[in-house]
């Protein structure tokens, strides 16, 4: 009925969440090394309601000790579904929650340098944040292309984006490399 905010309309969601706990158990005991992580599109403004059903679950496997390690957000900013300046309560949030999180599939319409600024310190403004994965290099492989939304033009020549970006990085504090004890 999409008002639960789950991801998907199916028949494995209408019994709520308990297929993606199935799953992460099972891929603990399969391999107790790896880092399991959600990922999901929508849920970068943090007052939908998805993200906060998302949340929710998130916050219920932690209480429960179903292991899940991250959160990924497939953030896609664009008309439809644009940047807000909540997006750092969203990362923050989750990460209290004692996941870590990363931008995993970064795009922007029109490629806005100021966006692209914002969303890197978001980023690394979270201690968890791991990092951000750009949904691939030049506007000509994106899935959206005319759309604009990377840091490199067709012809591989870099935008003002990726120099906001860049400058992001180079401004940032560095985070201390904790010592062994």
């Amino acid at each position: 009925d999409g008002s639960s905010g789950a991801r998907r309309d199916s028949n494995l969601q209408r019994t709520g969440n308990d297929w993606i706990e199935v799953a992460f158990r099972t891929a603990r005991a399969a391999d107790p090394a790896a880092k399991l992580c959600y990922n999901d599109y929508n849920t970068d403004n943090w007052t939908w309601a998805k993200t906060q059903a998302v949340y929710n679950m998130v916050k219920d496997f932690k209480q429960r000790g179903v292991p899940i390690d991250c959160v990924g957000f497939q953030s896609h900013f664009n008309n439809d579904s644009a940047y807000n300046s909540n997006y750092r309560t969203t990362l923050q949030s989750f990460a209290a929650l004692g996941v870590d999180v990363a931008v995993t599939e970064l795009d922007i319409q029109g490629a806005s340098p100021t966006t692209y600024a914002n969303v890197t310190n978001d980023c690394l403004a979270v201690p968890r944040c791991l990092g951000i994965t750009v949904w691939g290099v030049r506007d000509t492989d994106s899935w959206r292309a005319d759309q604009t939304p990377l840091l490199f033009n067709g012809d591989g020549s870099k935008k003002p984006a990726y120099t906001a970006v860049l400058n992001a990085l180079n401004t940032a504090s560095p985070t201390p490399t904790p010592t062994p004890t």
